[in-house]
């Protein structure tokens, strides 16, 4: 069995890499949490955001030492950090680079220790730290990281006794916290932290106890809380100050008088300001008395609550998705599929079942997304059946493509407005894709597949298993190509399938 007892520059860039597809994947969960501070709806997105910006700059040094890159990836969160949970996080990555400036590879206990650093430097950003927050879970995460690594030297064994600390303390929240009790939910900014390590960990050997769960998607909250309401304060300011010539602290002290949920992070010449006011203008002219102001956000959170909460629009459109197994089943209905059709390919499918699954969608436009040509002419047939709703077929020859649309838009149905034809071929584009039969060696077959898809470009390498494969087959074919392929990310699920081992897909 293979483990890990130490992290490098190269490993810390994956587990980046790691928490941010799940994030990806959980951002319109977390945006449905969202009460507090504010019930704004967008905790998801700029929690997706910030480690995105942050997985960019780390992708970009990750053959470097450890301490390179924690520091790359620290500096592109705090710049491209957004909202209260984004730079939080950022602060987080600020004071994990600090702890391990001067190491190029850490054990479990350095990684610890850097753990409460992080959580440290994110408590120092905030002007009043509040309990039942993320902040709350990182805390008892760390802890337990800290506590377990004095006799624990293998990372997965760690990084699962740290996820099952911080899902214990993310179901405190509502205890801590009388708005999320309130409203029936979690706190969103915690459950964005234990969907990160969450990813963090499925990247970790050994994987067998996770193998077919695509990232496990929570019932969405409808549970949000009319009574609350934005307040004076209702502008979400954000800017970065560059070439600042004031420390944190004092910032910290000169913006408090001007509005609510502060937090100032990073250092000279760098910080990053965010900050519910009732005045904008006001408060960018005190933070241009001390830098350059650059990267200016402001955000109407009572107009964001009011199309959220108070006046919510109504379910715009629904997708219905052909699959070839029912993992894929299981998959497509946790990222947003109202409806499914279970049909391999050359499966006898009839135009009234169609109809029927369409007829069935809620909203009055149903996209309905094929998984191979033959589901595809049918899906056109059985439109000019269904006359009382807006159907239209998207072009996804395959299901990995049929996954990208449900991954892009299938958790906004409610949101609109409605994917146009160019936003789903956009969509499209992201991901190659292939079949890998049984017949001859399946381990070379799939591996050929996956250098073609990848053409030494780095991204994202999902394996789908399904025909005669089981579990223990596809966990080892994946570390195979971890190792063989080293500029790209491997995660393996469930299809379920008949008519191939594999369904092979890359993104990039």
């Amino acid at each position: 069995m293979l483990t890990v007892t130490a992290l490098d520059g190269q490993g810390f860039s994956r587990f980046v890499a790691a928490g941010t597809y799940f994030l990806r994947k959980y951002r319109d969960v977390l945006n449905d949490l969202n009460v507090f501070p504010v019930p704004d709806g967008d905790t998801g997105s700029n929690l997706y955001l910030t480690v995105k910006a942050a997985l960019r700059e780390a992708a970009r040094v990750k053959n470097q030492p450890l301490n390179v890159v924690a520091a790359a990836a620290a500096s592109g969160a705090l710049l491209g950090a957004r909202g209260n949970s984004g730079v939080i996080f950022s602060q987080m990555l600020r004071g994990f680079a600090h702890s391990v400036r001067h190491r190029e590879r850490i054990d479990t206990f350095e990684l610890a220790v850097a753990m409460k650093d992080g959580v440290a430097a994110a408590r120092d950003a905030l002007l009043h730290p509040v309990e039942g927050t993320m902040l709350s879970v990182a805390m008892a995460a760390a802890e337990e990281a800290y506590h377990i690594a004095l006799h624990e030297h293998e990372f997965h064994r760690l990084c699962a006794a740290i996820v099952r600390a911080a899902n214990d303390a993310l179901e405190r929240t509502p205890e801590q916290l009388p708005v999320l009790r309130e409203a029936g939910v979690v706190d969103s900014g915690g459950a964005g932290l234990v969907y990160f390590l969450e990813g963090i960990l499925r990247f970790l050997p050994p994987r067998a106890q996770r193998a077919t769960a695509y990232p496990r998607r929570p019932i969405r909250s409808s549970h949000r809380t009319h009574r609350r309401e934005v307040g004076p304060n209702k502008y979400c300011t954000e800017f970065v100050l560059t070439r600042a010539r004031v420390e944190p602290s004092a910032l910290r002290e000169l913006l408090r008088r001007h509005g609510d949920s502060l937090l100032v992070a990073g250092a000279p010449p760098t910080l990053r300001v965010h900050l519910h006011t009732g005045d904008p203008e006001l408060v960018q002219v005190v933070a241009r008395g001390h830098g350059t102001l650059e990267r200016l956000k402001v955000d109407d959170m009572a107009e964001q609550h009011r199309v959220i909460v108070v006046d919510p629009p109504k379910r715009v459109v629904s997708f219905l998705t052909i699959v070839p197994g029912l993992g894929f089943d299981r998959i497509v209905r946790g990222l947003g599929s109202d409806e499914t059709i279970v049909a391999d390919a050359g499966s006898e499918l009839q135009v009234d079942e169609m109809a029927l699954a369409i007829r069935k969608c809620i909203a009055p436009i149903v996209i309905v997304l094929p998984s191979d040509p033959l589901a595809a002419s049918i899906a056109s047939r059985a439109r000019g059946e269904v006359i009382e709703k807006d159907v239209r077929v998207a072009p996804t020859s395959d299901i990995a493509s049929a996954l990208c649309v449900l991954v892009a838009y299938g958790g906004r149905a409610e949101e609109g407005p409605v994917p146009s034809p160019e936003e789903l071929n956009a969509a499209i584009s992201r991901v190659r894709s292939t079949a890998v039969g049984g017949h001859g060696d399946v381990t070379a077959a799939v591996e050929k597949a996956a250098r073609s898809l990848a053409r030494g470009e780095g991204g994202l390498l999902t394996l789908y298993y399904g025909g005669e494969q089981r579990e223990r087959d596809s966990e080892r074919l994946a570390q195979t190509l971890r190792e063989r392929l080293p500029a790209v990310d491997v995660e393996w699920f469930f299809g379920g399938q008949r008519t191939s081992e594999y369904v092979v897909s890359f993104e990039r």
